[in-house]
C-alpha cells in the first residue's frame, strides 16, 4: 500500500486524517503540524501522497507545495482545508496540487479522493508482487474492453488506434450482424456504434442488442455522421448513453469513451447498494444527482424530503452539481412540474441538467439562456466543466477576472 504524510496545524484533524489513512490500508510516514516542516519531512520520508492545510504557521500550504513541487515536480499533493475561497483553491490546483477538499468532509469521500489519487502506484506495486501478468499478456491498466461497429475500415482503424493510446483492448465488426455476435460472445464493456450502415443499421443493431437479456446492459455510445437532434434523441430513447459525431476531435472522443466506462461502472456498483429513487455520487469537486423511475410518487417526494436537507445542500456548495433526468421512466406534464420544483431547491447554483430522451420535453419549460444549463447527455456536461475549469485557470494564471 502506499506511504502518505500529513501536514496540518490541527492535532484533532491530524488524528482523524490518519485513522481513516490507516483504515484504508496505507502508511501514515508522517505528520507536520506547520508548514515549514513539510519539505524537510518530504525529502526524508519520500511519501506517494501527501494531504496538505492551508493556514497554518510557519510557511501556508501553498508556499509548502511551490517547494515541494520544486524539489520534485511529480509529487501529489491534496489539499484538504477550511479554506474554500476560489481563488486559494485555484492558486493551489495552479501550483501543483492533484486535488482540493473543503473541510468538513465525509470519511468517505476522503478514502475516493485518496484511492483515485494513488491507483496507478497501486498498480505499479501489484504488477511488482504479479510479474507472472506480463508473461500472460494481461495489462493491469487496461481500461475496459471496446466494441467499434462500423461499415468502414477507415473509422474503425482510425478509432482503434485512438482508443488504443489509452490502454483500451479494441475489438471490431464490419457490420450489424457481425456486431451482434461479438456483443454476446464478448460481452464488452462499451460498445461504440455507427447508424448508417448497409443490411442492419445502427438502430436495429440497438433494438437487438436490449432485447437480448445478455447485452441489454452494456452501454452503447452513437459514433455517426447523423448529428441532428432528432437522430440523437431517437437513438437516445433506443438506449444510448451518449453520442460522437464523426469529424469531433481525438481529445472529446477519448473524454467521452473514458466518461462512459466511469459512468458505467459507477452505476453498477451503486444499484448494487441502492434500491432508492436518487443516487448521489461524488467525483472530486462535481457532485452527480441521479433520478430514477419517477419524481412524483409519494415514496420519490418523500425520499428527496429526506436527503435535501440543509445540513446535506450546505456541504455542496463548492461542488459543481450534475442533475441527471435521464432514468426517469416518461417525463409527462406532472413529472416536469417536480423537475420543476427540484431545481428551486438550489436556487443559487448552476445546475448542469442531464436530460437524455427528455431533452425537448424538459427544455421547452425551461429558460435555456439563463443560469442553468441543459445537455443531453451526461459525457456533454462533464466537457463543458472541464472546458470552464481550463479557461478559468488560464485568466487566473494570467490575472484576469473570471
Amino acid at each position: 500500500m502506499a506511504k502518505v504524510m500529513i501536514v496540518d496545524d490541527s492535532k484533532l484533524m491530524r488524528k482523524k486524517l490518519s485513522d481513516l489513512i490507516t483504515s484504508a490500508g496505507h502508511t501514515v510516514v508522517a505528520q507536520c503540524e506547520r508548514g515549514d516542516e513539510a519539505l524537510r519531512a518530504y525529502l526524508v520520508y519520500k511519501p506517494d501522497l501527501v494531504t496538505m492545510d492551508i493556514n497554518m504557521p510557519g510557511l501556508n500550504g501553498i508556499e509548502a507545495i511551490q517547494q515541494i513541487k520544486k524539489a520534485d515536480k511529480n509529487a501529489r499533493i491534496l489539499i484538504i482545508s477550511s479554506e474554500s475561497d476560489e481563488m486559494n483553491i485555484l492558486q493551489g490546483i495552479h501550483n501543483g496540487a492533484s486535488g482540493f477538499m473543503v473541510k468538513p468532509f465525509t470519511d468517505e469521500r476522503v478514502i475516493r479522493t485518496i484511492q483515485r489519487l494513488l491507483v496507478n502506484i497501486e498498480k505499479k506495486a501489484e504488477e511488482k508482487k504479479n510479474p507472472a501478468l506480463k508473461d500472460l499478456n494481461f495489462d493491469e491498466k487496461v481500461k475496459g474492453l471496446i466494441l467499434i461497429i462500423d461499415d468502414s475500415k477507415v473509422v474503425l482503424k482510425a478509432t482503434s488506434d485512438i482508443l488504443k493510446k489509452d490502454g483500451h483492448n479494441i475489438i471490431t465488426a464490419n457490420n450489424g450482424k457481425t456486431g451482434l455476435s461479438l456483443a454476446e460472445t464478448g460481452v464488452p464493456d462499451l460498445i461504440i456504434l455507427d447508424i448508417e450502415m448497409p443490411d442492419m443499421d445502427g438502430y436495429d443493431v440497438l433494438r437487438e442488442l436490449k432485447k437480448n437479456e445478455t447485452t441489454k446492459n452494456i452501454p452503447v455510445i452513437m459514433h455517426s455522421s447523423k448529428t441532428k437532434k432528432e437522430d440523437i434523441l431517437l437513438a437516445m430513447k433506443l438506449g444510448i448513453i451518449d453520442y460522437i459525431a464523426k469529424n469531433t476531435s481525438d481529445v472529446i472522443i477519448r473524454g467521452k469513451i473514458k466518461s462512459a466506462l466511469i459512468q458505467s461502472r459507477t452505476k453498477k456498483e451503486l444499484l448494487e447498494k441502492n434500491s432508492g429513487n436518487i443516487i448521489i455520487d461524488r467525483k472530486g469537486f462535481t457532485t452527480y444527482i441521479s433520478f430514477r423511475f419517477t419524481l412524483k410518487s409519494e415514496a420519490a417526494v418523500m425520499e428527496r424530503k429526506k436527503l435535501f436537507s440543509g445540513a446535506f445542500l450546505k456541504t455542496l456548495e463548492p461542488d459543481n452539481i450534475i442533475m441527471d433526468f435521464r432514468q426517469i421512466n416518461e417525463m409527462d406534464d406532472s413529472e416536469l412540474s417536480h423537475v420543476k420544483y427540484i431545481l428551486t431547491i438550489f436556487p443559487d447554483k448552476e445546475l448542469l441538467i442531464v436530460c437524455g430522451k427528455h431533452y425537448g420535453s424538459i427544455v421547452s419549460e425551461f429558460e435555456t439562456e439563463g443560469k442553468n444549463k441543459f445537455f443531453i447527455s451526461l459525457g456533454d456536461a462533464e466537457t463543458f466543466i472541464e472546458n470552464r475549469d481550463e479557461v478559468a485557470g488560464f485568466l487566473n494564471r494570467e490575472g484576469i477576472a473570471f
